[in-house]
């Protein structure tokens, strides 16, 4: 058990909304940790299932878990709540439908603590476990001095809080935005503006369960192009060139979001632009590449459209 005070490493701030069938999940993967210098969060958003009994449940058995209960505001609105509560040095979130494989935490802590140059560490990313779709993100083992930098390496894949450990410090100024759609996306422009140094790693692992009943799930018009909004203000924002190769990479995600979006939409938001057909991670992107290239994003868009009913 971890005491509360102010020399703790590691706050864990998971924002709770009606999971009662999940929380346990979630919270014992974290509880299974091997560290104790620590503190958990459980911020009840407003839930009208049994989540917030059980968070208090789990507050009362447990020292270093703290329970929280404010009237619903969101995702973003209980992260920041959290954020004003959290002692520790460092801070990471965890999504209460979510959970965090054994032995994760402990050597990102160990890291950090031989390299106090270090402000945020990222960590791998299994998503929708057990669906067909199921991907393993790995960010490669690197240090980057320069922020700008890692968002090139491997463009929007970054743009996950939950499979990382940040300095507190950073959110001194920051609060993810009230009522916005991809708000990890948002958030981490005004991160990189602060210049972080970024170390990323192969080992641990942040287990992202796609909530198909969820929002998102139900809503891929709006949401997709909520993403590209998002894209698009990510590179206005940090005043990305995409013409440049470097951002090719960067621009490809805005593109597959724009393919799609167009598909339910037949909206265009992305600027036309002409980008290098090899060096991405699969052979359908270089293939979106040559097609942009040769008949234009719009054609491309249309392409797409009707190859896709």
């Amino acid at each position: 058990m971890c005491i509360r005070d102010r020399s703790m490493t590691l706050s864990i701030i998971i924002p709770i909304y009606n999971v009662a069938d999940s929380l346990c999940r979630c919270v014992d993967s974290v509880l299974a940790q091997r560290i104790s210098d620590c503190e958990l969060l459980l911020v009840d958003d407003g839930s009208t299932d049994e989540s917030g009994r059980i968070a208090d449940e789990y507050a009362a058995k447990h020292a270093n878990i703290r329970s929280f209960h404010k009237p619903n505001g969101g995702l973003s609105d209980a992260r920041n709540f959290g954020l004003q509560h959290a002692v520790g040095r460092y801070v990471t979130f965890v999504d209460s439908d979510d959970e965090v494989a054994t032995d994760t935490y402990a050597p990102l802590l160990d890291a950090l603590a031989k390299h106090a140059e270090y402000d945020i560490i990222e960590f791998t990313m299994l998503q929708k476990p057990g669906l067909p779709d199921e991907t393993l993100f790995c960010p490669g083992e690197h240090v980057f001095d320069e922020a700008l930098d890692w968002l090139a390496y491997k463009g929007t894949e970054h743009c996950w809080v939950c499979n990382k450990i940040f300095k507190r410090e950073l959110f001194n100024n920051i609060r993810f935005p009230i009522g916005k759609k991809f708000e990890d996306m948002l958030t981490h422009i005004e991160l990189i503006k602060q210049h972080p140094c970024i170390a990323t790693v192969n080992h641990g692992r942040y287990i992202y369960h796609y909530n198909t009943e969820g929002i998102a799930a139900k809503d891929k018009a709006n949401g997709l192009t909520s993403l590209l909004e998002a894209q698009l203000t990510l590179v206005k924002e940090l005043g990305i060139d995409t013409r440049r190769r470097r951002w090719h990479r960067l621009y490809m995600d805005m593109l597959t979001a724009q393919l799609y979006t167009f598909r339910r939409t037949e909206t265009i938001l992305l600027k036309p632009q002409r980008i290098a057909i090899w060096g991405y991670a699969t052979w359908k992107d270089s293939l979106k590449a040559l097609l942009v290239d040769t008949i234009g994003l719009r054609m491309t868009c249309r392409l797409f459209k009707t190859l896709s009913r």
